[in-house]
């Protein structure tokens, strides 16, 4: 099937030298964003932070497909958290950061080989998927599951219980940070529009050419 030769000719990536240092040197990227590079927001319910760390971990799906990818989330996360003053390092949200290195993975692995620059039909089937991608990490990884581990493991002891005592956890959750990945959601994507790009004819002009000498 199609899907297990993706994961195949990701996990095939390993073994090249130029995949872990370009890997390395977007894992430092995605921290440096997600522990230095930031907009802080208050809402009623709290403070709460934009980062872009996101960007980095989707060029790295695109570039190496969803094994590679979910592999790179494990240190990006753990040292970003731990690196990052705005909050405090907790491995219970690393498999939360590896879903969202896999969904980037699945969705956008293959990207780079198709010329969506030469017709308004290839760049509309581009955004598209990039939007897909985004919508389904902000729905499923955002909104459900981390709050879902926030909801079980980092709220003072009570809080659930007040929570679900004045509504329900599809609210608290909406609250909290459902509202503002919604609006965030435009800048996102034309951030992954200009950025994923970029990454890819820059990784065609130098790490691609440097195969195509050695082959």
């Amino acid at each position: 099937m199609q899907i297990f030769s993706m994961f195949r000719r990701s996990a095939a990536n390993l073994k090249s030298v130029q995949c872990l240092a370009v890997t390395g040197v977007l894992s430092a990227l995605y921290i440096v964003l997600n522990a230095y590079v930031g907009l802080n927001i208050t809402s009623p319910l709290g403070p709460l932070r934009i980062t872009f760390g996101y960007l980095a971990l989707a060029m790295i799906a695109m570039l190496y497909g969803p094994v590679v990818a979910v592999l790179a989330a494990i240190p990006c996360d753990l040292l970003a958290a731990t690196l990052d003053p705005h909050n405090a390092m907790n491995p219970v949200f690393t498999p939360n950061r590896m879903l969202e290195g896999l969904i980037y993975g699945i969705m956008l692995y293959g990207l780079l080989r198709k010329d969506y620059r030469g017709s308004i039909l290839n760049m509309v089937g581009f955004v598209l998927r990039i939007a897909m991608a985004r919508l389904v990490v902000m729905f499923v990884c955002y909104i459900v599951l981390n709050n879902f581990l926030i909801f079980n493991f980092s709220l003072p002891p009570g809080r659930p219980q007040e929570i679900l005592s004045n509504g329900t956890f599809w609210a608290w959750a909406w609250a909290r940070n459902g509202w503002k990945n919604l609006i965030q959601f435009p800048a996102d994507l034309a951030l992954m529009y200009i950025m994923l790009p970029s990454a890819g004819l820059a990784y065609i002009k130098t790490v691609g050419k440097h195969r195509r000498k050695e082959a």
